[in-house]
């Protein structure tokens, strides 16, 4: 995997040096390989390692599947998170974050932010998605 540089922009999008990777399924494998080191995000493959540099946050929630007892995001890079908890939402200034894999680590799309304003508690200061159910 050495080579071009690997990036993930503020929208979610993935690019190979200035090209941006438009295959779903390369980039899911890519997203699912993700791993945190020191701070800093790389790719593990096998015994292949590659920087990955990430300009805001590795995932990005862009679509929402309701059901009558769960609640699902899916992800730019097509992965889904099921909601089976209360999640938190952190604000870094007026940009809402939830925790996937490491805290604060997940964008949500100002859409599913509405999305999801049916499911939220609002506890003071702080806001928490209640999926249906709980």
């Amino acid at each position: 995997m050495q080579g071009k540089e690997i990036r993930i922009k503020k929208d979610g999008k993935w690019y190979f040096g200035n090209a941006e990777m438009f295959r779903r399924d390369i980039v899911n494998l890519l997203a699912k390989n993700i791993q945190k080191e020191n701070g800093e995000y790389m790719i593990r493959l096998g015994d292949d390692c590659n920087p990955l540099v990430v300009e805001d946050v590795p995932y990005y929630a862009t679509g929402l599947v309701e059901g009558n007892r769960h609640l699902k995001l899916v992800f730019h890079d097509k992965q889904e998170f099921l909601l089976d908890r209360e999640i938190k939402i952190h604000f870094k200034g007026d940009v809402p974050y939830i925790s996937f894999r490491w805290d604060g680590d997940t964008r949500l799309s100002r859409g599913i932010y509405w999305k999801l304003s049916d499911f939220y508690d609002i506890r003071g200061e702080e806001v928490y998605i209640v999926p249906p159910g709980l």
